[in-house]
């Protein structure tokens, strides 16, 4: 496995947990636009950080078996928060143009 098969097999996975948790709390989500985008701005920013914490570990890491440690403590979290918040803001987005006819 490729490291970009890696990388695509986290980015699905984590896009399928972010859909299941999406499905299993429905009352999780925001109902407002700006608590839609406040979870957007949370997402943005928890992947910069999640970025800086990726990098660090991974130059740090003395062992392959640590690095993948903090690639999956680090990755998972970040990227189902970010696909779960943009979740959040579509739905916010389809709630109100239905208000909207």
């Amino acid at each position: 496995m490729t490291v970009g098969q890696l990388l695509m097999a986290f980015t699905m996975g984590t896009a399928v947990l972010a859909l299941w948790s999406y499905v299993r709390w429905p009352g999780a989500a925001p109902v407002t636009m700006k608590g839609a985008l406040l979870r957007v701005v949370i997402a943005l920013g928890s992947l910069q950080l999640g970025f800086v914490v990726l990098h660090a570990g991974i130059e740090a890491a003395p062992a392959a078996a640590i690095a993948i440690v903090v690639l999956v403590g680090t990755l998972v979290p970040v990227l189902t928060y970010a696909f779960l918040a943009s979740l959040w803001f579509m739905k916010v987005c389809a709630d109100q143009l239905r208000g909207a006819f």
